[in-house]
Parts: structure tokens; sequence; C-alpha cells
């Protein structure tokens, strides 16, 4: 602790101390003061003489003289009672720090009451805190060093000096020369060596620009017990440290067996291969490095010319790009193996059927592709044959439309072989629930669907053993009768490996008897009957001539009248319609005061009369179209028209109607292509006959909506849409039928003839077209039709913007 003390402070007189070095870091300056000795005393003994010194001077010479005694024994007092504490504490301190020093990674310095001290125990347990972490960090590099010192346990490490002796060896080295670490120190390296190995190597160790880049050779090495063993030795200057030199080895002896084994599984395998009927060959760069004579004579080919040959020289064209492609995909890793079916070019006229297995692998230290070739003419033949005749059968056994079911005795006992088609068909069980299952499986399946299981188990069971038969056995859902004959499958290995089962559908043939013999019985009552109905039938039959004759006499009566009410109709119509339009152009005239000026009561009352006029008009041109498309006089004058135009029009027309009543009526155009091929005027008049009862139906400010959207192929479709009072679902399917109203009373409330949407239907349909209502009472109604699109779409192109709303005022589109 003195020595401590004496390297970190320099005492001065004064006491205090200023402290030099500190373990690597930076600290706070101390300074270990001791406590100075009071000067109150001695002040206040200067006050006092100073105060008598009136008296006398000698006086208070002596008054100083003894308080300056006095307060230099109580200093000295102080100083030595200070001092005392100081060493008591000193003296503690240096205890613990050499119980510290006995017991360095335990403990530290408790704090003490002394400021100095407790800074510098502070401060030491802060040092002490960085040399144990040190310490640690030191000691696991240590553990780290040494455990890459010993080296792998297969390796042999060997340090040298200058003089090639040995200053160092591993655990490796141990185990592989037998040496112990205390007895080969020290030693020359030569004596791990077999007699004559260092004098071979020792003339290249010579040479400092060898020595220095590092040696590495096979030796013979020598243990301890003179065992001799060949080793893969290196050596090369260690880099620093205490040995100038490192000698690494390691045990080929399990090496040199493996590759003495290796050759001799080569020779082996190379005389199997050799030896093989099928040819081997391997493919390196896209041609062959090794071919067998297999491959030669299949081929017809020295073996010689074909090494260094492309594969594609011996492949027949007609599979060379398939082959070529299947060994790009296996030397890209994508098919590393695999088999195909191809052709080989031959010296013969008729080239070799093969088939060409090959799987990824290194040849010389560089991938290759091997390969095998197997001839399979003769057996390809076999096989189509073979396949041929399965194929026969198959088809033979799917097209009978009787069920067949074959069962062949296995390890297990009976199993399922062959169920066609008309066999699962007539039970409703499909193959895979009966193909590979055992008796009892197929017997509880086919009861499940049989309505009599008992006879259809005692058929089963009877079958196993012998022939058997059994008719009309009834299958359910769908009801299906069959007759069973079962019979045994002979062949050369077994008297009875198998059983056939054979369904015949005979529901028709037993239905058809059934039916016969009740018809029998039908006739023969039928008989009776036909002949009292026959005498009833003359007599009925002369009734039946008189009556006719009325009924045609009647008929004629009643075309008569139709076409008289046509006529009538037609020329009333044209009669009332030329004077109506008079009297509608004075009407106009005279409410537009043309003729005179007007009373408030006189043009109310026109406006009253010009309203009935128009509907009087309306109503006399459906009339007039009603009679020429009931006489058949109607002509359609079929054009381009764009559509936006005819709806916009129509709109126009029934304006007044929708502005009295406070409608909008919006109309959007979701498609483009808006021209119609058809009759301006009669596609007008549809329109104008849907708005018109879109208008008379609707409710006060209610709303009109016209779409129109693509339909189907070739036709566009358009919506009328209405909020109105909707249709009753019972008039739904007549309001196109002429002259139906849904209220037909005196007092209805709303007017009209009920020809209005027959004419729309009459006018559609003369243009191939249809038309469609849906409605709810209260809701409104939507009346669709659809209309056939004009090849040419170029009249539609200077169109509106599509889906602007009418407020109103029609003419705002």
């Amino acid at each position: 602790m003195r020595r401590a003390l004496r390297a970190g402070f320099l005492f001065r007189p004064s006491g205090a101390g200023v402290p030099l070095a500190r373990a690597g870091r930076d600290r706070k300056r101390l300074a270990l003061v001791p406590r100075a000795v009071p000067r109150r005393g001695r002040a206040r003994a200067a006050v006092e003489a100073e105060g008598s010194m009136g008296t006398s001077f000698d006086t208070a010479l002596g008054i100083f003289a003894a308080v300056a005694i006095v307060a230099g024994v109580v200093a000295l007092s102080l100083a030595v009672l200070s001092i005392g504490l100081l060493r008591r504490s000193l003296r503690r301190v240096t205890d613990q720090i050499e119980e510290l020093r006995r017991h360095p990674l335990v403990g530290v310095l408790p704090p003490e009451t002394d400021p100095a001290l407790r800074v510098l125990t502070l401060e030491f347990n802060h040092l002490l805190a960085d040399l144990r972490a040190r310490l640690l960090e030191t000691a696991k590099r240590s553990d780290d060093l040494e455990a890459l010192a010993a080296g792998p346990p297969d390796l042999a490490l060997v340090g040298l000096d200058d003089d090639w002796s040995v200053t160092f060896f591993s655990r490796g080295a141990v185990n592989l020369l037998g040496w112990a670490p205390e007895e080969i120190a020290g030693r020359h390296v030569e004596a791990l060596f077999a007699p004559g190995e260092w004098n071979r190597v020792l003339p290249k160790l010579a040479r400092r620009s060898l020595r220095e880049a590092g040696l590495s050779e096979t030796l013979r090495l020598q243990r301890r017990d003179g065992g001799v063993f060949a080793a893969q030795v290196s050596i090369a200057g260690a880099g620093g440290g205490g040995a100038s030199m490192l000698l690494a080895a390691r045990d080929l002896t399990a090496d040199q067996a493996l590759h003495s084994t290796l050759r001799d599984s080569e020779e082996r395998y190379r005389g199997l291969v050799e030896g093989m009927g099928d040819g081997v060959f391997i493919l390196q760069d896209d041609r062959i490095v090794y071919a067998n004579a297999a491959l030669s004579r299949m081929v017809g080919a020295d073996r010689d010319a074909l090494l260094g040959s492309p594969l594609a020289q011996i492949v027949h064209s007609h599979d060379l790009l398939r082959v070529l492609e299947v060994l790009r995909r296996a030397r890209s890793g994508t098919e590393p193996s695999g088999e195909i079916r191809c052709l080989l070019s031959s010296h013969g006229p008729v080239p070799i059927e093969v088939r060409l297995a090959w799987a990824r692998t290194e040849f010389k230290g560089r991938a290759a592709l091997v390969g095998t070739v197997t001839d399979v003419s003769g057996h390809a033949r076999f096989e189509r044959a073979l396949a041929e005749s399965q194929a026969r059968l198959v088809a033979t056994l799917q097209s009978t439309s009787d069920g067949i079911l074959v069962l062949e005795e296995t390890g297990r006992g009976l199993e399922a072989t062959v169920a066609n088609r008309a066999f699962c068909d007539l039970w409703g069980i499909p193959a895979d629930l009966l193909v590979g299952r055992a008796h009892g499986e197929i017997v509880d399946r086919l009861k499940e669907r049989c309505v009599d299981p008992a006879a259809l188990e005692a058929f089963l069971g009877e079958a196993a053993g012998r022939a058997a038969r059994a008719d009309g056995i009834e299958i359910r859902d769908p009801r299906v009768l069959v007759d069973l004959v079962a019979g045994p499958m002979a062949s050369a290995v077994a008297e009875r490996p198998g059983v056939i089962v054979t369904a015949r559908d005979v529901t028709r043939r037993v239905d058809g008897e059934r039916d016969l013999r009740k018809s029998l019985e039908d006739l023969s009552r039928a008989k009776t009957d036909l002949e009292a109905a026959n005498r009833e039938l003359a007599a009925a039959q002369k009734e039946l001539a008189e009556r006719n004759e009325q009924l045609v006499k009647l008929n004629t009566e009643l075309r008569s009248l139709d076409e008289m009410k046509s006529n009538l109709l037609a020329n009333v119509s044209h009669e009332l319609h030329t004077p109506l339009v008079s009297i509608k152009g004075y009407t106009e005239m005279i409410l537009k005061r043309r003729l005179g000026p007007l009373t408030p009561e006189q043009e109310r009352g026109l406006g009253v009369a010009l309203k009935n006029i128009d509907r009087l008009i309306e109503m006399i041109d459906n009339l007039l179209s009603f009679s020429r498309i009931e006489k058949g006089e109607t002509q359609l004058h079929l054009e381009d028209v764009p559509l936006w135009q005819i709806v916009d029009e129509a709109i126009e027309l029934v304006g007044e109607r929708i502005r009295k009543k406070s409608l909008s009526v919006t109309t959007q155009y979701e498609t483009d292509e808006l021209a119609v091929r058809g009759d301006r005027v009669k596609i007008g008049q549809v329109l104008v006959n849907l708005l018109t009862n879109a208008i008379k139906f609707n409710k006060e400010e209610g709303r009109i909506t016209l779409t129109v959207r693509k339909g189907a192929k070739g036709f566009l479709e358009v919506d009328v849409a209405d909020t109105g009072v909707g249709i009753p679902e019972e008039a739904r399917d007549k309001i196109f039928e002429r002259f139906y109203q849904a209220d037909s009373s005196p007092r209805r409330k709303y007017e009209g003839t009920g020809i209005g949407l027959s004419i729309v239907r009459d006018i559609l349909r003369l243009h191939g077209c249809t038309i469609r209502v849906r409605s709810q009472a209260g809701l409104g109604s939507v009346f669709t039709f659809t209309l056939p699109l004009a090849r040419d779409q170029q009249v539609s192109a200077s169109r509106h913007a599509p889906g602007r709303a009418r407020e109103k005022n029609p003419r705002d589109t």
C-alpha cells in the first residue's frame, strides 16, 4: 500500500497530495489534504492583545506570547490526532488490498468515511473491475489459442526452431506419430521421418525461397513404434513466435486404400459394362467420349469411329430433335435423368427401335451424361400387338350393352378386376367402388341397390361355386330389372380362378310383356265399348256435319263483319282526321290572336278545346295505324337513323304534357353505337306512345328515365321507366292486347282507347324486335324493347352528351 501511495502521490510539506497517474482512463484530480489547524483562537487573541495595548507594551507582549504558545499546543494536538486517524484508515485499506491481492477475482474495497480515502477506494474499485475484465478476456483468448495450436485430431502440427529441433507437438501429432510432447521436445525432426526421407527434402528446404513459400510433398513418416506410413507433409515458415518453421502432416493410408479400392471397382465395372448386352455411352460436350462394344454392334459402326462423334450421328432423323431436346434439358439440370423411346440409325434398311435412358454424372472430373441403349424392336412389336389386343377387348367390353363383372381369385380371396360401363350404369355404382374390392364388399354394395337383397345374395353365393342364373332382379332408384348369369372363368393356371357375372337389362321386355297382357285385356273390353261407340259415333257424325255447316256460315258472316269494322274504322278515322287538323290550325291561329283579341275566358276555353283536339288526333292516328296493321297494309321504310335524334323528337312532341305535370325527363346513353336500322316514323310512334303512357300514369313532379344500352348481338335495348302508379300483377300479361284497359269502367280515372301498347308491340314485331314490362304497383313501370343496330355507325357520331337530365322542359337536351 505504501508503494502504491508513493507511485500515485507526491507529498508536499503542507500535507496536500497531487495524483500523478491513473490506469488507462481520465480521473478527477485528487487532493489528499489533512485537516489544517484552526486559527480562530489566534485571531481572538490578536484582538484581545490589540485592545490592551494602552496599558503596557510589555504586558501585551507577554499576553501575545502566552496566546501563541497555547495556540501552538492546540494545533500540535489536533495534527497528531488527525495523523493517527489517517494512519488507522490507511492500515485498514492496506489490509483490504492485501486480501484482494490473494483473491483478485473476488470482492471490492468498501467505501471509507474519509473523503480522500473514499475517492481513492472508488478509483481503486474501478481499476480492479477493468483488470478483472481484461484478465477474463486474456484467459479466453489463451484457451482459443491453445485449441487452435492443438489443431484437428487427424492433423499433426510440429513446431521447429532454426536447428530443426522440435519445440511444439500438437494433439494430432501425438495421435499420428505416437510421441509424447515431453519425449520429442528438443529432438531433431529427422526422428519423425522414415530412413532417407528427411535427406530427400532437406536440400529443398535449404533454398530460402522454397522455405519461405512453403513445401508440400508426399513422404513416408515413422511412428515411435517404428511403423512407417505415407503422409502429405507441408513445411513452411511459422511467421513469428517461438518456432522458426511449422510442419503439418496428414496420414494418407486410408486415401491410398480408397484409391486402390476405387481402381479395382472401376476395372470390375468396366468389365461389366463391356460385357453388357445393352449399349452404353458417355457424352461430354455433345460428343461421345466412351462407347461399349454392344453399342458399336447395335449401330454397325467401329468403336473408334464412334468416339468423338456427336450423338446425332447415330440417332434417326425422325427422332433427332426430340432426343436433342431431352439431352439439353438433362445438361441444364431440368431433367437430370429419364428415358425415352426413339429410333437409331443402322447400316440395315430398317432403323432400330430402342429405349434410351440417361443420367447426369462426372467423367474424368467433368460433368457428363451416361446413357444406356436397349434394343426393344422385338419387345415393341409384342407390346403393340398386346396393346392392340387389349384395346379391342376393352372396347368390346365397354361397348356391349350387357353389364360384365369379373371376379378373380387373389391371395385375399375373390376380388373384382373388371367392371364395364354398362354394369356400372345398371347398378348406379362408380367403377372405382367395384374394381379392386373384395367379394364381400361388392355383395354389400349390390345389395344396397337391390329391392330383394336376399335373392341377390343367394345368387352371388351360388355363383361363387358353379354356374347360376337369376331372372327379374329389381334395382331401385331408378327402377331397373336385370337378368343375372354367372359362370366360372377357366384358365390354364387353375380350374376356377374366377367368376364372370353378366347382367342384362330386361326392364323394357318385362314391362312390355306386362303392358301387352294388360293391353290384351283392355282390348277385349274396348272391343265391346268400340262397337257401342261406333253406333254413337255415326249419330254424332251426322249431328256434327249439320253443326259444321252452321259454323261455316257464321264464320263467313263474322269475317264480313270484321272487314266492315276495319273499313269503317279506316274511313271514319280518315274522314275525321282532315277536319280535325283544320280545326286545330284555326284554333291555334285564334289562340295566337291572329284573328283578333281574346278574353281570358275565351283563351282558356280554346286551350281546353285544343287539348281535346290533340287527343282526338292522336287517337285517330292510332286507329289508322291499328287498321293498317290489322289489314297487313303497313310497310316499313328502313333506313339507318341515329336513335338519339328520334328520342329528342319524341320528347319534343310530348313536351307540353311533361311541363303541365312538372315531370323531369332524363336520357342515358350507355353505348356509343346509337345508329339503328328501321322505319324512323314508326320508331318515333313507339317512343311517343310509351312516353305518353309514362306521362299519363305518372304522378305530379315525377320522373321519366329513358336508357339506351347495348343488348344482345346486333340489337340495342331501350328502357322507358316512370315513377307512376304501376301496373297490377294480374294485368301485366294483358296490357299489350287490343282494347285492353286495366280499368275499363265508365268512371275510370285515365282515358284512352287501349290500342297504344298493342300498336307498339305490332310495330316492334315488324322490325323483328320484342318488348317486355317490369312493374310494381305504386312504384312505377319499366318498358324495355329492342331495336336492330345499323351496320354503319357513322350516323350516330355527332350525338349529344349522354345522361343529361331534362327538367320539365324537354327542349333542354
